[in-house]
């Protein structure tokens, strides 16, 4: 088996991302999707990889316009100069905000930018990264429909009712599944509604997956790789299946 994928990291976030790896190194996690939540955070993360902290972690990179962050007027011409320079293995995370208020100007820019970047995407078959939570889900699968050309979409530490899970299945999206499994049901409950085929593992590390716990960390895979193992086996086992998933959505172009 090849080596674990973290589907789902925040290199420029996270406090101690050399020790991160190294740790992620120990436990097999050596494959990691790094996002970019804006054009500034995949510049930050280009930074800290030529300082060559992330050895011997191999990555793909992504990058969108978050929907849960401010972004400056230029944001989206920053976007595309990056897409257009550089190689990105997928677009996101983007979506709908759903942690924070919005004026209705900044609601209606999001929307629009939303809709650009999905053109991109489908345009440069790109698979999305897609952050739609809670309520904000089944509008996110009305707005795909108008997208029939896109490649892969993922639908990243999902939280939604079980129908609009359940369509997301039937439309052959992937669904992103975190070590919130671990301890909340709410999380069992749903990973139950998606076939294993579609399943992708991820952290969003840093953040943290446990009560009273500070951080998460690609490390942790390893572990839900186990209790998936035990929750719900599958011949080969979870780790082989969701090294399959991971590549057959990002594809292999990592460094």
């Amino acid at each position: 088996m090849d080596s674990l994928w973290d589907t789902h990291v925040h290199l420029d976030t996270m406090p101690s991302p050399a020790q991160a790896a190294r740790r992620a190194d120990q436990q097999g996690v050596r494959s990691w999707v790094l996002v970019a939540s804006s054009p500034d955070a995949y510049h930050q993360q280009s930074r800290l990889l030529a300082q060559g902290i992330l050895s011997p972690i191999r990555y793909v990179r992504t990058v969108g316009l978050h929907p849960e962050i401010v972004h400056a007027d230029g944001a989206l011409q920053a976007l595309r100069d990056i897409m257009d320079r550089g190689s990105v293995a997928a677009i996101g995370e983007i979506g709908l905000p759903a942690y924070r208020f919005l004026t209705r100007e900044a609601f209606n820019r999001n929307w629009e930018w939303l809709y650009i970047q999905l053109s991109w995407a489908e345009a440069r078959q790109l698979p999305v990264v897609v952050h739609a939570v809670h309520a904000g889900c089944e509008p996110m699968l009305r707005i795909l429909e108008e997208f029939p050309g896109l490649r892969q979409v993922v639908f990243h530490w999902l939280k939604a009712p079980a129908e609009a899970v359940q369509e997301a299945a039937s439309r052959r999206y992937y669904v992103g599944i975190t070590p919130d499994i671990l301890w909340r049901g709410r999380d069992r409950t749903l990973f139950t509604q998606v076939p294993p085929d579609l399943v992708l593992l991820e952290t969003d590390a840093p953040c943290p997956h446990r009560p009273h716990n500070p951080r998460g960390e690609p490390h942790e895979i390893a572990e839900l790789v186990r209790f998936l193992d035990a929750f719900s086996p599958l011949p080969g086992g979870w780790g082989e299946l969701s090294v399959l998933n991971a590549q057959r959505f990002f594809g292999w172009a990592g460094q």
